[in-house]
């Protein structure tokens, strides 16, 4: 996304901005506060704004959720941390679902439920300021709060020995989870497989359909 100038003139005096329209890698569109990292410079994404205060955050809530559009009406909902109810939204796979919907105050995440009352039953989790004895960056934590596997390294095992771990937070279980690979890749190569197969299906049934007119 071109910035404006205002917009640029914010970054680099460390403030967030909010940016609509962005597109990842795969394509998809997403809308996103941005912030400079202090120590590294990079941008961080959140669904949050950083320079709100904490127990008071100015949080993003989607237009649409799983493909579903959702109303200005539902989205104060969630911004007041009320619990909605969508019907036939669309995962990663193309699978169809329905959920109780519910945002964390705190970092703008969307949690889902078969029950509405079922978020009561998931511990809060924040993410540290640590892991073990390293300081995460803002960016880190920003990625972790989003749901992404970080690489944090310089980690001292028991024996002393400093050691490099793949770190992703489990909101469900209230932890964080350790990798020695990237797990964020391993679902992406696995995701990139279906797609794959299921053209490489479609491309054989064609060239099958193809074969059977040309003999006719």
């Amino acid at each position: 996304m071109e910035l404006t100038k205002q917009q640029i003139e914010d970054l680099n005096a460390g403030k967030a901005i909010f940016v609509e329209g962005m597109e990842r890698k795969d394509g998809e569109l997403f809308s996103s506060y941005v912030k400079l990292d202090e120590a590294t410079g990079r941008p961080s994404y959140t669904r949050y704004n950083p320079d709100s205060p904490e127990g008071a955050r100015e949080i993003y809530i989607p237009n649409e959720i799983g493909g579903v559009k959702i109303t200005a009406e539902e989205q104060q909902q969630l911004r007041e941390g009320k619990v909605i109810f969508l019907n036939d939204m669309v995962n990663r796979k193309g699978e169809e679902f329905s959920s109780f919907i519910k945002a964390d105050l705190e970092t703008g995440r969307l949690s889902y439920s078969r029950t509405p009352d079922g978020f009561e039953q998931r511990a809060e989790f924040k993410i540290p300021e640590k892991v073990w004895d390293v300081k995460l960056t803002r960016n880190q934590r920003a990625d972790l709060q989003s749901g992404k596997a970080v690489l944090v390294e310089g980690i001292k095992g028991y024996d002393g020995k400093t050691i490099s771990q793949y770190v992703k937070a489990n909101f469900n279980q209230g932890r964080l989870d350790f990798y020695n690979e990237n797990p964020d890749r391993k679902r992406d190569a696995s995701q990139r497989n279906v797609v794959a197969n299921a053209q490489k299906q479609g491309q054989e049934q064609a060239g099958r359909k193809s074969k059977g007119a040309s003999i006719a």
